[in-house]
């Protein structure tokens, strides 16, 4: 997948300022075609109507929360593949192993930065180059 390539994303978060933010971030990458939606419930059926190639949401939302968008996906055969960053400001241990068995791509500790933001999104659609993954992998062990 080349950088004009990268596709649809789209990004679930109560939070406007979340959003846009990630927006942002997503559009210094080079994404153009991003979504944004403020729950899960309004996300989800926008992503079975058109398959988004990533999804990032906020684990803690209104009426549908992230880890059940995730395994609402992860349920369904036309979107169990489809990468999906997690992310959160709780940092305990038992939503990360909840998230792994959900079949989470990434999982993204709030705050965060934009280097580590750029190296979870391009690792969980398989665009980093090994010598990225590499020096992304030993940082997140070493952490």
């Amino acid at each position: 997948m080349s950088r004009k390539d990268f596709g649809t994303v789209v990004v679930v978060d109560d939070e406007s300022s979340y959003r846009n933010t990630v927006a942002l971030m997503l559009r210094a990458i080079g994404f153009t075609d991003i979504k944004t939606y403020e729950n899960g419930f309004d996300a989800i059926e926008a992503i079975e109507y058109d398959k988004p190639d990533l999804v990032i949401s906020d684990w803690d939302m209104p009426f549908l929360t992230g880890i059940d968008l995730l395994m609402c996906m992860r349920e369904d055969a036309d979107l169990k593949t489809v990468p999906f960053i997690l992310n959160t400001g709780h940092l305990d241990q038992e939503r990360w192993v909840e998230a792994i068995n959900c079949g989470v791509t990434e999982f993204l500790f709030k705050p965060f930065g934009f280097q580590e933001f750029r190296d979870s999104v391009l690792l969980a659609m398989d665009l980093a180059d090994d010598d990225n993954r590499l020096n992304v992998l030993e940082e997140k062990l070493a952490s």
